[in-house]
């Protein structure tokens, strides 16, 4: 959507909904003086409309789910109640890891339309990646925010009828279908017409199309994925889901939260600082300052490990044992994440050269043939970046 849309002309559409909920102290400063309320369209989002409500004291951000995805058209319809899953995730979030995402404000049913704050001085975190820029404080707090929520919504915490309630709050939705199909599924099934396969990588396929251990592997994590229920995700938490300022991070976008497996959060978290750290490795210029912050990944993904595993202490069995295994899932789940991005529909633009999405692969395809023998973050990096001890 543009600032030139039927929906932004449309002032009075908004207008109306936010009067609405006008007995809200964040939303009574939009229904005086409403000519001077300012509507831009912010974001790029790829599933929903989403609109910065601005006024000189105050801005919000609604944000509404059309009954298809946005990016492909009405053609590729998807149910639009999407929106209040990820209000019901993000108000569940806010109580159990305070400060974690943006504040919920409203969710209207009948406009299928959110409400929540506007994070106004934070900015993309993959942008900031990129650019060179990462706070391994926000790291930190990015891995204990999910780490809290995924500890405080576990099955051994919570209970077999309150985590039935979250099962109903939560179930599978269609974007765990996409979910499925574009990291388990058609990245690992080579005649898919989705798959990006450009002569660049061409040398790398094999090591993923002629292995039947990775495909095998593959499919052992799309299982776990679909069927190991244990607590409240996230469900999309790479870096493009996360605000930043300084120190302090938000995760948004939770539409695809649902009830799963831990570790397929932080997995997809570390396979795209993984991706940052093969996206300077191979900057040719100014090669010590990318090497010095390639090195900075590393030490992200060990901190978001060693910072998520304070918080996460829920297991189903013995600690020690459990989070033995939630390594080996993580290891897996990035690899997943990894050769998704790189052979499949969604690429990101960390890989911006051959030789850091060749890298990229090569990571991936190592993580699903070691995961059942990675049971600590450092042998997770060791294998995933070929490093030595």
């Amino acid at each position: 959507m543009t600032a030139e849309s039927e929906d932004i002309n449309n002032r009075t559409t908004f207008i109306d909904l936010l009067n609405k909920y006008s007995r809200l102290d964040q939303i009574k400063h939009f229904t005086v003086r409403t000519e001077e309320i300012e509507l831009a369209s912010v974001g790029d989002g790829n599933l929903n409309d989403v609109i910065r409500v601005k006024n000189a004291s105050k801005s919000v951000i609604l944000k509404s789910a059309p009954p298809y995805i946005k990016c492909l058209g009405p053609e590729y319809p998807l149910d639009p109640c999407r929106g209040q899953t990820e209000y019901e995730a993000l108000r569940i979030f806010s109580d159990l890891a305070p400060g974690c995402v943006p504040q919920p404000y409203f969710y209207d049913k009948e406009s299928k339309t959110m409400c929540m704050d506007d994070l106004t001085t934070y900015t993309d975190f993959r942008k900031q990646l990129i650019d060179g820029v990462c706070s391994l404080e926000a790291v930190k707090k990015l891995a204990r925010g999910i780490g809290k929520v995924h500890n405080q919504s576990h099955l051994a915490k919570v209970g077999e009828q309150s985590f039935s309630q979250l099962k109903q709050k939560f179930p599978d939705t269609e974007l765990v279908s996409l979910t499925e199909q574009y990291i388990f599924t058609k990245p690992f099934d080579k005649s898919d017409s989705n798959n990006r396969l450009s002569e660049d990588i061409s040398s790398s396929l094999p090591q993923l199309y002629d292995n039947p251990r990775v495909l095998e592997a593959a499919d052992v994590m799309k299982n776990i994925f679909l069927t190991k229920k244990e607590c409240l995700l996230h469900g999309d938490l790479h870096t493009g889901s996360v605000m930043v300022d300084g120190g302090n991070s938000k995760m948004i976008d939770l539409e695809f939260a649902y009830m799963g497996p831990p570790a397929f959060d932080i997995g997809v978290l570390l396979a795209n600082y993984i991706f940052s750290y093969y996206g300077h490795m191979s900057i040719p210029e100014d090669n010590d300052r990318h090497r010095k912050f390639a090195q900075k990944m590393i030490e992200a993904c060990k901190l978001t490990v060693s910072s998520y595993l304070k918080e996460m202490t829920s297991s189903v069995g013995t600690l020690q044992q459990y989070q033995d295994n939630l390594l080996s899932e993580m290891a897996g789940f990035a690899g997943c994440e990894l050769i998704r991005r790189v052979v499949g529909a969604a690429p990101v633009a960390d890989l911006h050269s051959a030789f850091s999405r060749q890298d990229a692969l090569g990571a991936g395809t190592r993580l699903l043939l070691g995961k059942d023998n990675i049971q600590s973050v450092d042998k997770l990096t060791v294998i995933a970046l070929m490093l030595t001890h």
